[in-house]
């Protein structure tokens, strides 16, 4: 895929992209993604170009604790050390380059942070009138504590017949609808779920995120209560719903600060996009203005 004769920003822009855009490695792109990859970069490292050719970016430094810092984070998405020193060697890449080019990503990052810095705060006025023409996105849908517990059905093994595995998982109920407080040990015993070793806590869910038979019967229950036994494609399950959280507007003074960070950045980034546009212009016409 790389090219020796590729500039080493180019090599790094790829390794980086690869992984950002296609969740792979370099050499594992097929030849749409690696015609879709030239365009992006070729795009991007002019952009690049323009954002440290201009004033804005005089003067801008970054210390080796930045570099340091940025160098870990990508370290600790690998496996290990190995997986790594591999993913780089796979790529063409040397220790060097790559921490070139974090500096290059941060002097970007930091000359576009020094280009939107006199963007002005968002008041609370301008706040408010977004929270009142976009209520939907302030909105949470209703949700459910749920724990369970599951008997898989295996016909391979005689416990786990369905049978047999609807036997037991009632058997199981039983003693649950006797104390409740035993639903956690019961499902530490018996359930076949990773989730037995959490009591069979599955976590605060909304609706569409369990199997539709789970689903539908967990957001039917009320608090406190325990399912009969719900068939899904891997078995039976009891369900346990603690608690229950109405759908409700999140309130204007919980979200005010948060959203007036969000409205900021929002528009810190419409004026890096519109100046980044400004600067591609002036340089497009920079040789028309000599000639001339």
């Amino acid at each position: 895929m790389v090219n020796h004769g590729d500039s080493p920003e180019a090599i790094y822009a790829l390794f980086k992209l690869s992984w950002s855009q296609f969740e792979c490695a370099p050499d594992q792109l097929d030849a749409r993604q690696r015609s879709e990859a030239a365009s992006l970069i070729a795009n991007q490292l002019e952009i690049e170009r323009v954002i440290l050719s201009s004033d804005q970016s005089q003067g801008v430094v970054i210390s080796e604790g930045q570099v340091k810092k940025s160098l870990e984070e990508i370290i600790e998405r690998y496996e290990n050390v190995a997986a790594f020193e591999q993913a780089l060697e796979q790529a063409d890449l040397t220790l060097a380059l790559l921490r070139e080019g974090i500096r290059r990503d941060l002097l970007v990052e930091a000359t576009l942070d020094r280009v939107s810095a006199s963007t002005p705060e968002v008041s609370d006025a301008e706040a408010e009138l977004f929270y009142y023409f976009h209520p939907d996105k302030f909105s949470v849908t209703e949700r459910r504590t749920a724990h369970h517990i599951l008997i898989t059905v295996n016909d391979d093994y005689d416990e786990n017949r369905a049978d047999r595995a609807l036997a037991r998982i009632n058997e199981i109920r039983e003693r649950i609808l006797k104390k409740k407080t035993r639903f956690n040990e019961q499902a530490q015993k018996h359930s076949e779920c990773p989730t037995a070793l959490h009591g069979g806590m599955i976590g605060n869910v909304e609706r569409g995120q369990l199997y539709p038979e789970l689903d539908e019967v967990l957001f039917a229950m009320q608090a406190g209560e325990v399912s009969e036994p719900v068939l899904s494609s891997i078995g039976y399950h009891l369900l346990y719903c603690t608690a229950i959280e109405q759908p409700r507007k999140l309130p204007l003074e919980e979200v005010l600060p948060r959203l007036k960070a969000s409205l900021r950045d929002r528009q810190q980034s419409i004026y890096q996009r519109q100046w980044i546009k400004e600067q591609l212009k002036h340089q497009t016409e920079m040789p028309q203005a000599v000639n001339s």
